[in-house]
């Protein structure tokens, strides 16, 4: 296989993953049939992308919040593709907001004042047209080898933080 992403439809309706060429993320797009989608607060759903891929053995691909989605409190849980996957891509999506998160096709904008404002009060909202997520494609480092030391052997490698945990570097 050559050194490239694959990329298949599932759904006739799903977007294809694309990038400019100087961003380093391709962006993903949710795909579903209802008009919405909504996620209730401190919850992670599966949102469908309706695609599937192939990668070229070695590479995955990490998926991580957009700004946008980020700053709504939306955010990404469980963000790895694998070479080998070539089921549809579900992005595990989490609402760590105290309202929950819609993700509609509606356009609030042709709706009265009234009516979006009392939406936009319940509601945070992010477009279905908008990547949801973008998807950094990296290296597999298999070079690195594995091996399964006793934890007092491990203590005795060379560290200059060793044990010290969160908070511990003073930084």
């Amino acid at each position: 296989m050559e050194n490239k992403i694959y990329f298949a439809k599932v759904r006739d309706s799903a977007v294809i993953p694309d990038r400019e060429d100087y961003n380093a993320g391709i962006d993903i797009y949710p795909c579903f049939d209802e008009p919405y989608f909504i996620i209730p607060p401190h919850e992670t759903r599966l949102i469908p992308t309706g695609i599937a891929s192939a990668i070229t053995e070695g590479y995955y691909i990490q998926i991580q919040e957009r700004g946008s989605s980020g700053s709504k409190g939306i955010k990404y849980s469980a963000g790895v593709i694998d070479s080998s996957y070539r089921g549809e891509w579900f992005l595990a999506t989490s609402n760590v907001n105290d309202k929950p998160v819609i993700i509609s096709k509606i356009e609030f904008s042709e709706l009265s004042e009234e009516i979006k404002n009392l939406i936009e009060n319940a509601y945070i909202i992010y477009p279905y047209n908008k990547a949801l997520f973008q998807g950094i494609v990296h290296s597999v480092h298999n070079e690195i080898k594995r091996d399964v030391i006793t934890f007092e052997e491990l203590k005795k490698l060379p560290s200059q933080r060793g044990e010290g945990s969160l908070g511990s570097s003073g930084k």
